[in-house]
């Protein structure tokens, strides 16, 4: 006889799925779909093995809810919103979802500066105005250097479109690193030399608050600050601070949480985390996820992060 299915409280609609794929993800558990997260039924609680879940507070409270879980896995990179301490102490293993994003990361990052250097946005307002004001100007990429912080897939893929595009590169990384054509410095160096400062790493108690108001003041005023990595990686209120006083160029980031309190920048472009959707990696992610949740709902540890 075979064994039951493990139940599983999946935080998304159904729909969210690739039709063709949902079918592999239904033969190996038994769902429990829940947009936000929650359960009307206690019985139904009770009975979770397995919890899919994206970016959403995870924390003991939740956790303690689900006396039967015995795994998470976060539909994306990220795990950090999961309380990795309840699950170690409750024998809760965590997995995550690494490398499904492709080159749309890297491509989103560098669209982003694209738009800031060359005032994208600021132009088409203006095209769109009766009356055309004094606009900024822009400056090539070619000759300029780009500053990659983490040298990983999404930091060597921005790395090669800025080399195409005849920049010279420069980066840093938690270890010694060789990428033909570029050079690897300290993070003061990294701030000093680059015309555009990328922020490919990930959000670790190293990184959070890595760019403050002093490595703000060492790059230059002309320069541009990327981010398509945790919002925590930036000081906001030292980065408005800059801003105002124009000691940098511009920013542009691909904001994961709230964006309200980069709304009024001056100089900046925002996309609300959609650096990785494309239909490419939409399907590589759910690829993905379904595969270690199959896994996991035998007994594997496909991605375990905790």
């Amino acid at each position: 006889m075979n064994a039951p299915l493990p139940t599983a409280l999946v935080s998304m609609a159904a729909d969210e799925i690739p039709a063709d794929l949902l079918p592999m993800l239904e033969e190996r558990i038994k769902p429990i779909w829940s947009p936000d997260g929650v359960i009307s039924n206690p019985d139904e609680s009770n009975d979770v093995e397995l919890l899919i879940t994206a970016n959403a507070t995870i924390d003991a409270d939740y956790l303690s809810r689900l006396p039967a879980l015995r795994a998470v896995i976060t539909t994306g990179t990220a795990y950090d919103y999961v309380d990795l301490a309840y699950c170690r102490d409750h024998g809760v293993k965590v997995h995550n979802t690494p490398g499904y994003t492709g080159s749309s990361v890297a491509e989103h990052a560098f669209a982003l500066l694209l738009t800031a250097v060359r005032h994208v946005v600021t132009y088409d307002a203006a095209a769109r105005r009766d009356e055309p004001g004094e606009e900024p100007i822009a400056f090539e990429l070619a000759g300029r250097t780009a500053g990659i912080i983490g040298l990983g897939d999404v930091g060597g893929r921005i790395a090669r479109f800025a080399q195409a595009f005849d920049m010279r590169v420069v980066f840093t990384n938690r270890s010694a690193k060789h990428f033909e054509g570029a050079e690897q410095v300290d993070l003061h160096s990294l701030l000093e030399r680059s015309d555009a400062v990328f922020l490919t790493v990930p959000l670790t108690p190293e990184t959070d608050g890595l760019i403050g108001a002093e490595e703000l003041a060492v790059m230059k005023p002309s320069a541009f600050l990327v981010n398509v990595s945790s919002d925590e990686l930036v000081d906001v209120p030292a980065l408005r601070k800059a801003l105002n006083a124009g000691l940098l160029g511009g920013a542009a980031f691909d904001v994961i949480g709230d964006t309200s309190p980069y709304r009024d920048l001056a100089r900046t472009v925002l996309t609300p985390v959609k650096a990785w959707y494309t239909t490419e990696t939409v399907r590589r992610r759910a690829a993905t996820w379904i595969e270690t949740v199959r896994d996991v709902a035998a007994g594997g540890d496909r991605n375990r992060v905790g």
